[in-house]
């Protein structure tokens, strides 16, 4: 691999304010009292390229029990312009003033409290005697720098000061990868490139609760806010005839938001035979302490849970293929009652 990875700048950034020389062992308790403590990490100037490496992927069978085998020749990470990754062009991971952070923070549900401010407060689904590790992308509060505030006003919308608001957005990321499946008849191809790519306000949270002495599992919440101006993906055979062969995705937003704290929590668990497990259970009235077989508190619960739980939500500006075009296309304000996954072995 001539070039797998070029860095012009890299920061970490800690995002406790002091700093002390001798470090000393804490518990988990004092460690959720230090409000924002952690890591936060910015890349910039940042590249990567493949190049002309290619890495070889085998082991996979049709359902013929014939091995596949597949080339990864492609893999690119750039800045916005780079047009398909054939334009060396710099992108950021963070910034020194809105980093991507590793932290633990604590709940702020005072479920015995009052409860008008349950739902207050970014963590007012978990409990306040709770520490959580929380993996957080760069957050911004201006509505110009924001993703998803920005692609509701001047995407699935548009507000007067969506010009001024376009000509002041930072750049996104170019990201792209390119396939080749080894096939008895011939090669197949599978090109993705992903143009414009935004990612902050996305985070994934993890605890764990133990409950009447049973093992303590591990509980999630995961939030996605990813945004793509353009999104191309290309199956063919030889060379790919864009113009035919491509489907072209504009302006894709993902708003998901799956879990909501201990109410709604997303379990991470592994099967007895070595697979991976994720399930969303259904709502828990448990924690707010209400009591379920009153018919009234928990028609009241429920009503709460459906006014306060974080909804989803799809935008597709347009789908085309050659010269057909979908157009716009949106799912708003979906909640997840139950789900759930399990990995398959091949």
């Amino acid at each position: 691999m001539k070039k797998i990875l070029s860095l012009f700048g890299c920061t970490i950034l800690s995002m406790n304010t002091q700093v002390n020389a001798d470090l000393a062992q804490v518990t988990d308790q004092q460690l959720s009292d230090y409000t924002a403590a952690g890591l936060g990490f910015a890349i910039e100037n940042f590249v990567l390229n493949s190049d002309s490496a290619v890495l070889k992927v085998t082991g996979i069978n049709n359902a013929a029990g014939t091995e596949v085998p597949i080339n990864w020749s492609e893999l690119y990470i750039m800045g916005e312009g780079s047009q398909k990754g054939t334009v060396t062009t710099p992108t950021s991971i963070g910034s020194y003033l809105n980093p991507w952070a590793v932290r633990s923070v604590l709940g702020s549900a005072d479920w015995d409290g009052n409860p008008a401010t349950h739902h207050s407060g970014d963590y007012a689904a978990i409990g306040n005697d709770i520490a959580l590790l929380e993996f957080a992308t760069a957050q911004y509060d201006s509505s110009i720098q924001n993703t998803k505030q920005y692609v509701q006003s001047c995407i699935m919308a548009y507000d007067p000061s969506c010009v001024t608001k376009t000509s002041l957005r930072r750049a996104g990321m170019d990201i792209g990868s390119k396939f080749e499946l080894l096939l008895p008849g011939g090669s197949d191809y599978l090109d993705i490139d992903m143009m414009g790519v935004f990612v902050d306000g996305s985070s994934l949270r993890l605890w764990s609760r133990a409950e009447n002495g049973a093992p303590s599992e591990l509980l999630g919440q995961l939030n996605i806010n990813f945004f793509a101006k353009q999104i191309d993906i290309g199956v063919c055979q030889s060379v790919c005839n864009e113009s035919l062969s491509t489907l072209k995705i504009s302006n894709l937003f993902l708003d998901l938001n799956i879990g909501y704290g201990e109410i709604q929590p997303l379990v991470l668990n592994a099967t007895s035979d070595g697979n991976f497990e994720l399930e969303l259970r259904k709502p828990n009235p448990g924690p707010q302490g209400v009591n379920q077989n009153n018919s009234n508190s928990m028609i009241a619960f429920y009503n709460d849970y459906y006014s306060n739980v974080p909804k989803s939500n799809v935008y597709i500006g347009n789908v085309q293929v050659g010269n057909n075009t979908v157009g716009e296309q949106s799912i708003r304000d979906l909640s997840i009652q139950y789900m759930k996954f399990t990995s398959q072995d091949l």
